[in-house]
């Protein structure tokens, strides 16, 4: 709800509705919620067309998801990054073969704050969040090579590979 209702104070006339309110009332709140991404909160730096909004959230999602961060990969998908997208510069690799290779933590004592309060997760809850939102574990890079062949390559975690590989079959 963190990020799916940030931006609700500036929104006029809604409120969130209670358990008793009729189904009517909750059933337009979910869709103004989910559907139509009304109480998502943008920045200026956010851009101001869909375009330029959908360009960050793809390099936004990228990023996070190489380093394993659930939060701001949830983020830049409620906010329009594309699980297929290809980062042209990091070889056609979409934001799953980031989290691939990423591998990130094992241990709470590993994980990294990010000054927020929000500390980056394993990559394979990362993974899992992208697949459940259709990323393609078949998805391949500049050089052919699918999600699991980039862990397998790439410096991915043992975790990761057996992660991917467990998906697979």
């Amino acid at each position: 709800n963190s990020i799916w209702e940030a931006g609700i104070s500036s929104q006029k006339g809604w409120k969130k509705p209670k358990a008793n309110d009729d189904r009517s009332t909750k059933e337009t709140w979910i869709k103004s919620k989910y559907q139509w991404k009304g109480f998502l909160e943008y920045t200026a730096e956010d851009g101001q067309r869909q375009e330029e909004r959908e360009a960050k959230f793809n390099v936004d999602l990228f990023h996070a998801s190489l380093g394993g961060d659930v939060y701001r990969v949830a983020e830049a998908l409620a906010k329009g990054g594309s699980v297929d997208w290809k980062n042209a510069s990091e070889g056609d690799k979409t934001a799953l073969h980031a989290c691939a290779v990423g591998g990130y933590t094992s241990s709470k004592d590993d994980q990294v704050d990010d000054g927020g309060g929000l500390a980056n997760w394993q990559g394979r809850e990362c993974a899992e969040l992208l697949i459940q939102n259709g990323a393609k574990l078949d998805a391949t890079d500049s050089e052919e090579h699918d999600v699991l062949e980039c862990a397998v390559c790439g410096n991915g975690r043992r975790e990761m590979v057996e992660f991917l590989t467990a998906k697979l079959a």
